[in-house]
């Protein structure tokens, strides 16, 4: 069998890089891509001062970001010495490291920036009208001048990358790009409720807040009134020298990822692993397994009980009272979800008799569906439970005998399965939706707009008549149940429809089913009763519901023969 040589790799001999070659690959340490250089420019801002920051986004920030602010502005005299490396107005030692309270301090954003960007900068620092301005390529100066501009400083950012073709190719498409950015400066809206942030992207508005200084105000401007209605006030609690607050979202409110749980430490939005373990440990019990909570957290510590010096996007932290933070959390929000209805456990110590069921793991049931399952044929029936009905526990539980002793099947388990079958099967045959009375109008963000108008072709074969109705918003016609068309429905299953995953329509269906069916607590008559589980009997998989949890628990005759010691 030949054997491969080692590649020899002529000897270089060891040599200080040239100054832009090493302005480049430290460069590439702090803008890793358009969203970087949004965060660094509106972290000057807002260290500023700043009451007012727009930002303008064009081709994804690959062709231009431009952001104003109406902070204090940089001194002419100054303002060539802030596209030095390391020259920074915001610490002067080793020990100001340790007392941060800035968003940036390592001056490093403006050079980094300059060294893969074509960048004009113009700041003034009074309110005489003029502005000094400078032009950097390739983070050379090639332009310096005046003009008129109020108190505050502009950057624009052209061409990003374009000097890099290695890193420019591995930059998402524009409109990625662009929703990255929206929702950065969401979080700024969050973080910042008394400032007035504004987005436009491709010349059309994106987000526009009042800085009014009101969190609830910011969180109806950011996320729309409706679910600004559903969050829960978190009361402030005192954790050693620091403080914990913000809003946790009802269990009704959740989202299939985790982006939408937002932490803010000092007003600088973080990743903080152990809270959100915490809040995410809360909430498990009132959750159906792969959705996560809507929440907006605020932890209030003395500048050095928080060390920010960690990585240099800044987005990782480490924290005094991590631990006692965490267990606060966790408290106060079961605390304030004790009010709402538990799910069971999906942990049973019986047995569903495996002889007549078979419970394939919902991952090795998804594996099997692969690829095709949006196409294939509908299951056979499976082979028919033959319950007699009993009567109803507690208005959530069908009491049933059927061959192999007694059965509970829990009511709004079994009607989803019922009905998520029945959406999936009505995708495969291209059946209409159920229209609407009167259309309903939702209007979405940039980036979700543009996923939704994407995909209206498959959520047509799913029973919604969707039509865009001008810039952000869109018409909805049909839905493919009743219950999926009332205002809080709709806005889940839409946000279910523009999640940017491979299995948003799954994730919609199992939502669609779980929103449609039978609550538990609602009592049923016998022929409601009976008619369930017919149904249930005729489904594919009657013993889960889609999420994954048994619908039936059995109790058999060796059970009974083993509690009563017969």
């Amino acid at each position: 069998m030949p054997t491969q040589s080692a590649v020899v790799v002529p000897r270089r001999p060891i040599a200080v890089l040239p100054p832009d070659v090493a302005e480049r690959i430290a460069a590439g340490e702090v803008i890793e891509r358009p969203q970087s250089v949004v965060k660094e420019l509106v972290d000057n801002a807002l260290d500023a001062g700043a009451t007012d920051v727009r930002v303008d986004i064009q081709g994804g920030g690959l062709r231009s970001i431009r952001v104003a602010d109406d902070g204090a502005g940089i001194p002419a005299a100054e303002l060539e010495l802030a596209f030095q490396r390391h020259a920074t107005s915001k610490i002067g030692g080793p020990a100001d490291l340790l007392e941060i309270a800035t968003l940036g301090f390592r001056g490093e954003a403006l050079p980094s920036i300059a060294a893969v960007a074509e960048i004009d900068v113009a700041s003034s620092v009074d309110e005489d009208g003029r502005a000094a301005t400078l032009g950097l390529r390739g983070g050379q100066i090639e332009r310096r001048g005046t003009r008129g501009r109020p108190r505050g400083t502009t950057v624009w950012v052209r061409n990003l990358f374009q000097a890099m073709p290695a890193r420019l190719k591995f930059m998402r498409n524009p409109r990625a790009e662009s929703a990255g950015i929206s929702q950065l400066l969401r979080r700024y809206a969050l973080a910042r409720p008394e400032v007035r942030v504004a987005l436009t992207l491709d010349g059309h508005p994106s987000l526009r807040t009042s800085g009014s200084g009101r969190l609830e105000l910011a969180l109806a401007e950011v996320f729309g009134a409706e679910v600004a209605s559903c969050l829960i006030p978190l009361p402030a609690r005192a954790v050693g020298a620091g403080r914990l607050s913000g809003f946790i979202s009802t269990p009704g409110l959740n989202r299939p990822t985790r982006q939408y749980c937002v932490l803010f430490v000092n007003r600088r939005w973080v990743r903080c692993p152990p809270l959100q373990r915490a809040l995410e440990a809360a909430y498990r019990p009132l959750l159906p397994p792969g959705r996560h909570p809507f929440a907006v957290l605020f932890v209030d510590v003395p500048p050095g009980a928080v060390d920010v010096n960690v990585h240099p996007s800044k987005d990782e932290v480490k924290l005094l009272w991590e631990r006692d933070l965490a267990e606060a959390l966790g408290e106060a929000a079961r605390e304030l979800l004790g009010r709402s209805p538990r799910r069971p456990s999906d942990e049973q110590d019986f047995s569903l008799g495996a002889t007549q069921y078979r419970l394939p793991s919902p991952s090795r049931r998804l594996a099997e569906q692969g690829e095709g399952f949006w196409d294939a044929e509908a299951a056979p029936p499976a082979p028919s439970l033959d319950l007699r009905l009993i009567g109803q526990l507690q208005g959530s539980v069908l009491l049933a005998e059927g061959r192999g002793g007694l059965f509970l099947v829990d009511q709004h388990r079994a009607h989803e399965r019922v009905i998520y079958e029945k959406l999936a099967a009505k995708h495969a045959s291209d059946e209409e939706g159920q229209y609407l009375l009167e259309p309903v109008v939702v209007e979405l963000s940039e980036s979700r707009a543009e996923l939704l108008a994407d995909r209206l072709e498959a959520l047509a074969a799913l029973g919604f008549a969707c039509e865009r109705f001008g810039g952000r918003s869109f018409l909805v016609r049909s839905a493919p149940t009743r219950e999926a068309a009332d205002g809080p429905a709709l806005s889940e299953a839409l946000d279910d429809a523009t999640a940017e995953s491979d299995d948003w329509r799954e994730r919609l269906l199992i939502r669609l089913a779980c929103r449609s069916a039978t609550r538990r607590g609602k009592p049923l008559s016998l022929p409601e009763g009976r008619a369930l589980l017919e149904q249930l009997a005729h489904v594919a998989t009657p013993a889960v519901c889609p999420h994954g949890a048994p619908t039936i628990l059995q109790f058999n005759r060796r059970f009974l023969e083993r509690q009563f010691a017969w």
